[in-house]
């Protein structure tokens, strides 16, 4: 979506969300499998760290602090890619000495009412230091806002334990999730957002899909791969991609 007059869209589906506290549902049919291993001590299958069956949003919590704190340095690589072309990478060392890397955004030629912007390119060096300093609070903000900001956790309803793996050095359990054909708070939310924009475009159906590994030492995430999917009643659709990599140093 590149016309300006789609801010009507986001301000009634955030109003939605909102109205469902968070829109993290719970509920299971009694023949749905467990997405909890069958026997499982860490931290990565434990309820409130890191997930009874995965707990998408804490894990994703619990990388955000891990960057505003690191107890050792870590690299992150992360990427945005919207369906309508605009695109963001990351690639950045985080440590207790800051935040160093650099950004790439791309844009494509967008048309807003009579104005045309030509597609452009910029690659943006990230220099965050030292921590808790404006430009290392810049640095967190925008890294955190742009790729860990993709409401992973609303896909908690459809979340499958798949296999123990290693992700980035970190032994983690891999999820994965998928919200076709299951009712969720999430979905609720983003159709209830229709009912703000009578004559507007509206949403039918939302999803939430892909792949999150947990590390099973600290239930935080530590590699996501998965898209975020808008389907409206008039055949369009908006697609965002997410992926991340946490990786030891």
């Amino acid at each position: 979506m590149t016309d300006r007059g789609n801010k009507s869209l986001a301000i009634a589906i955030l109003s939605a969300i909102l109205i469902c506290s968070g829109c993290r549902s719970t509920s299971r049919s009694s023949n749905e499998p467990s997405a909890t291993p069958d026997s499982t001590t860490d931290a990565s299958a434990t309820k409130g760290s890191g997930g009874a069956g995965g707990d998408l949003a804490d894990a994703m919590d619990k990388l955000e602090k891990a960057i505003e704190k690191p107890a050792t340095p870590f690299h992150v690589s992360f990427e945005k890619v919207d369906s309508d072309g605009f695109s963001y990478h990351c690639e950045a060392d985080v440590s207790p000495q800051g935040i160093f890397g650099k950004q790439t955004d791309v844009s494509p030629t967008t048309h807003i009412g009579s104005d045309v912007f030509p597609a452009s390119t910029r690659v943006r060096e990230l220099k965050g230091a030292p921590p808790g300093s404006p430009d290392w609070s810049m640095v967190r903000t925008g890294i955190v806002l742009t790729f860990m900001n993709g409401h992973i956790g609303d896909a908690q309803a459809g979340v499958r334990y798949a296999s123990d793996e290693s992700a980035g050095g970190y032994d983690a359990r891999r999820y994965n999730f998928d919200l076709t054909g299951i009712s969720s708070d999430a979905k609720s939310a983003m159709t209830m957002g229709n009912t703000f924009l009578p004559g507007g475009r509206q949403v039918k159906d939302y999803n939430v899909k892909g792949s999150a590994w947990i590390a099973k030492n600290d239930g935080r995430m530590v590699k996501f791969n998965f898209d975020s999917i808008m389907l409206f009643s008039n055949g369009e659709s908006s697609t965002t991609h997410y992926e991340g990599v946490v990786s030891k140093k």
